[in-house]
């Protein structure tokens, strides 16, 4: 049987992606394709994510909530993504290490971080992305649009420095991911017809 292929969608806050995301699954509906979401996608996981987005969570430092993503992801990862791949399903989740990476590692300025990142990435993810598609927003337009649509967590509450080194850390991450998979930037400044159209074609090959 061939095995199916495992997308990460990915984006600052206002990109778009849930957006997008709506659309994609009435253009590829289940059970071929699989859409979840992390933190969470997983029992133990979506607990996880209570605790992150808690608002205990803005208390903790970027260590803490650096580890509390890995464990998240390793059951995510072994429970959810690894079983559906391997039988034949394709895989679609809105954001995976590479906002770990942008967040917790490079916007927090965490270099002790950046040594285990990729040790801890070995342990918890036994499926490697087959492609991470990146909506790229400008901080100031996508924090407008988060602000719009009401529902904040404290993330988006950061200060635009913090949001723009989260977008140089994902740019920082692509480059480090071409070489073992596919990456595509999408402009994401642009109408939502525009980018969920773009993010459709691109997707095709891979959701076939």
């Amino acid at each position: 049987m061939r095995q199916g292929n495992f997308i990460v969608m990915d984006g600052g806050e206002g990109a778009g992606k849930g957006t997008v995301l709506r659309r994609l699954r009435a253009v590829f509906p289940p059970p071929k394709v699989l859409f979840t979401r992390e933190p969470g996608g997983s029992i133990f996981g979506e607990e996880i994510r209570k605790l992150i987005l808690s608002d205990g969570g803005k208390r903790a430092d970027a260590a803490t909530m650096f580890l509390l993503f890995w464990a998240a992801r390793r059951d995510h990862s072994y429970n959810t993504i690894k079983p559906a791949v391997a039988s034949g399903r394709h895989v679609v989740s809105d954001r995976f290490d590479s906002s770990t990476w942008a967040y917790q590692v490079y916007a927090e300025e965490n270099d002790e971080l950046r040594g285990i990142f990729w040790p801890l990435r070995e342990l918890a993810v036994p499926v490697k992305p087959s492609l991470y598609l990146y909506l790229d927003v400008e901080p100031e337009i996508g924090l407008g649009r988060a602000k719009k649509r009401g529902e904040r967590n404290h993330f988006d509450e950061r200060d635009i420095k913090f949001h723009t080194d989260v977008r140089d850390g994902f740019l920082d991450f692509l480059k480090l991911a071409e070489g073992e998979t596919h990456t595509v930037i999408v402009n994401a400044n642009r109408s939502i017809d525009k980018v969920a159209g773009d993010v459709i074609k691109i997707l095709k090959p891979f959701l076939a």
